[in-house]
This record gives structure tokens, C-alpha cells and sequence, in this order.
């Protein structure tokens, strides 16, 4: 069987560790509050456009690199 792997965004624990919240974080890069919520929800990102610039924006605001905002994770079959 073919492993299955999940990108997982840890928007949500980041900006709770320097105490930003999602509005802030919208209101300081420009990028849309949908967007940030879903990310920060991990709300269907399968389906989502995310841009570079974006994520870029977000990253370079926050003072860290994507491999901290996102996680690759093995599912577990059961």
C-alpha cells in the first residue's frame, strides 16, 4: 500500500506563540481574513489557491520559513 501523506498548517499555533491574531495578521500583510482563517482552521486547503507571494507575505511577516508554517505528515492506516 502506498503511503498517504497531509500537508498540516500551523498558522494557528504560530501566531498564538507571538500572540497575533488572525485579524492583525490580515490587516498587517494585506492578504484576506478568509484566507487566513482558513489556514490558520486548516479548512480545505486540498482545494484552496495559495499563492507564493502570499505565503511568502505571511512567512517574511511572522520571521519564519515555510517549513515552519507547514507539516507533512504520514497518515496511518488502520
Amino acid at each position: 500500500m502506498k503511503p498517504k501523506f497531509t500537508l498540516t498548517c500551523n498558522l494557528d499555533k504560530i501566531l498564538k506563540e507571538k500572540d497575533i491574531t488572525p485579524y492583525k495578521l490580515s490587516k498587517e500583510t494585506g492578504e484576506r481574513i478568509g484566507t487566513i482563517y482558513k489556514l490558520v482552521n486548516n479548512q480545505d486547503l486540498d482545494s484552496s489557491r495559495l499563492s507564493t507571494s502570499m505565503m511568502a507575505n505571511i512567512c517574511g511577516y511572522l520571521g519564519i520559513g515555510l517549513g515552519e508554517l507547514f507539516e507533512i505528515t504520514e497518515e496511518t492506516g488502520g
